[in-house]
């Protein structure tokens, strides 16, 4: 042979080839660069604002939250940009993009902003959609500076109890067993031990793993390779660097499950390490380990805490950020295509109706509605089948739905009982097996016997604001898993005219799991003052997820790896069309953020540079972090 190709496997080589590729291609874009950036840095200077008091006039708040789409105001100025959907990764790529000096009009088909951010208030009650929890935006962070430079630093967080979580095994049997999930660094691992000497050694090696997982440096290259060129990343791909130079890579191939089972035999050891995956709606078999890391880390390594003021407090504060500089957020305004001519995106449809279809025109266009959305019903085959993620959209499956029961209370959060915790309640202790039972079996086999998992989270005792908003009266969201099978023949259907057999099989779960909680927590048996249900169909409709799904694309294991990773990027691969949100990162607050901030680095024509400007920013602000944890989390 001419060549030997055993050489490249060495590491030393495979580094120097991949560093000459990079710089290669580094110094063409320096030396050959066409455009040049006409857009300001968002980061170019602080624009926190003195703390302003909490707006709880629902009138006002609603000028703001439920501004409503006429052809007038979506034409009343030439746009830069037009944003599809305004969950917290449309929102946020439009506040950066607006702060950088771009007109950008936000486009969202519900009658209230904010996507899973937003709160409905019924019958004298306010309840959270989707945010029940967030990680923690208590410490100086990056995460915490780009969240304040989109908002004004207008939004303040509370932290949970530092028994953040509560965890509630076979509840209806006589082994009943219950733990409690501690917060701070380290402080899980070491209870953990006090909880199961016999274990040390597989409780130390599981957190050293995920110590490794979560280490900053290597969740960096998740996002680097939404930022690389995708060829790029396939020469580091042919040469095994991703997993070699990033432990996110290394142990991304092994599942939550798999990780458990090699370290740890007691069965409650197992559950409770893994009981988390439940929140990306996968079980412990499917789900990446890295993921369920970042999950620890942010929600558990640090505590959660809860938006001061409700969920609704994030796109109520970011939408002024976006609107002062000329652009707009307006709602009921159902985009039925984008608009393509020349291989290019040149604008939006709103509405479906011949004559009452607009036809908004700008050179960008950037979709929050999810790729599954946006690539099979927003534009032609022939358009879409061009994009990089194409492909995807027959790989990975949409998200599993879920069933919310939402419980108005009369009384306080003392008087009921209700802490600032997450109590998670399953009534047996198999993961896999609760899964498989959620999903799959008939709806009457399900009510026949306790449901098999239920997260209880209370806004009302999360938030300090809520006793001065609600005096007397406390709220409980229960979520659960319910097969979209179930209510297929209501889908597309508008709210409240889905018929009696769809309010009788709804009400039927939902009162099925009252009883079931007020059985455990008997304070709120004489309590309940409202309940309402919604299902797959609901968040269907609300925010237009494809199957109900709870998210847009699965978070499966395969999802996670460096070719998909890499696909579900920004860019779409159409010159002009661009994608935010949860599917190109994760879903959480904080992953829309920075699929937000992927985004608008990308459109900006900054890339690794925006990182670097609010890094800077960040250092004014609050100095050098301490390690490298601090960085993000």
């Amino acid at each position: 042979m001419l060549f030997d190709t055993g050489v490249l496997l060495n590491v030393r080589i495979q580094l120097g080839v991949i560093l000459a590729v990079f710089f290669a291609y580094c110094i063409k874009k320096l030396l050959f660069k066409t455009e040049t950036g006409k857009w300001k840095s968002p980061f170019a200077e602080d624009s926190r604002t003195p703390l302003t008091p909490l707006i709880i006039d629902h009138a006002k708040r609603d000028e703001t939250m439920k501004r409503a789409f006429t052809k007038k105001l979506a034409n009343e100025k030439k746009w830069d940009a037009i944003v599809i959907g305004s969950g917290i990764g449309g929102l946020s790529t439009a506040a950066l993009l607006s702060k950088a000096g771009l007109k950008v009009l936000v486009l969202e088909k519900h009658y209230k902003c904010g996507g899973a951010c937003h709160t409905f208030r019924e019958n004298g009650y306010e309840f959270d959609v989707g945010i029940h929890y967030v990680g923690n935006f208590i410490r100086p962070t990056l995460t915490r500076t780009l969240l304040e430079q989109i908002s004004d630093g207008q939004i303040k967080f509370a932290k949970f109890d530092n028994n953040v979580e509560r965890l509630m095994l076979d509840v209806m049997s006589p082994s009943r067993r219950e733990y409690t999930i501690s917060s701070g660094p380290d402080a899980f691992e070491n209870q953990l031990i006090k909880q199961f000497p016999d274990e040390v050694q597989g409780i130390k090696e599981f957190f050293r793993l995920l110590k490794r997982a979560y280490n900053p440096r290597g969740t960096m290259a998740w996002f680097a390779v939404k930022l690389l060129p995708l060829w790029f990343v396939d020469v580091l791909r042919f040469f095994g660097l991703p997993r070699l130079l990033s432990d996110f890579y290394a142990l991304g191939e092994r599942s939550v499950k798999e990780v458990i089972e090699s370290h740890i035999k007691n069965k409650d050891l197992q559950i409770l390490l893994s009981y988390s995956t439940v929140g990306f709606i996968v079980p412990p078999s499917r789900i990446s380990f890295p993921m369920m890391s970042l999950l620890h880390v942010h929600c558990c390594e640090y505590g959660s805490c809860y938006p001061i003021g409700g969920a609704s407090e994030m796109p109520y504060r970011i939408v002024p950020v976006i609107e002062r500089s000329g652009g707009r957020v307006l709602m009921k305004a159902n985009v039925s295509q984008i608009l393509t001519e020349g291989g290019k995106v040149i604008g939006v449809r709103v509405g479906n109706k011949e004559n009452l279809m607009v036809d908004i025109h700008a050179p960008i266009v950037i979709s929050d509605a999810g790729m599954h959305n946006t690539l099979l019903d927003l534009l032609p085959k022939s358009e879409a089948e061009k994009s990089s993620a194409w492909p995807l959209t027959k790989t990975i499956r949409p998200s599993v739905g879920n069933l919310s029961v939402f419980v108005g209370l009369r009384g306080t959060t003392e008087e009921l009982g209700l802490t600032a915790q997450n109590i998670w309640v399953h009534a047996g202790s198999n993961l896999e097996k609760m899964f498989a039972e959620s999903l799959v079996k008939p709806l009457p086999e399900l009510l026949a016997k306790p449901y098999p998992a239920l997260l209880l989270s209370s806004s009302a005792a999360k938030d300090p604001s809520w006793k001065n908003r609600y005096p007397d009266r406390s709220t409980l969201t229960i979520l659960s898993f319910a097969p979209y099978s179930e209510f297929t023949q209501w889908s597309g259907l508008p709210t409240k005219k889905r018929g009696d057999d769809y309010n009788t099989l709804k009400n039927a779960i939902g009162q099925h799991i009252v009883d079931e909680v007020t059985t455990l927590f008997p304070k709120l048996k004489n309590a309940i003052d409202y309940v309402n249900v919604g299902s797959p169909v609901t968040i269907e409709h609300y925010l237009s997820t494809r199957e109900g799904g709870s998210y847009n694309m699965e978070h499966d294991i395969t999802r996670f790896g460096p070719e998909q990773a890499a696909l579900l990027r920004p860019e779409s691969g159409i010159k002009g069309l661009y994608f935010t949100g949860q599917d190109v990162t994760s879903c959480g607050f904080a992953a829309c953020l920075y699929s937000g901030f992927l985004c608008a680095s990308v459109v900006l024509k900054k890339r690794y540079l925006l990182l670097w400007e609010l890094f800077n920013l960040h250092r004014k602000l609050y100095g050098l972090p301490e390690g490298r944890n601090d960085l993000f989390f």
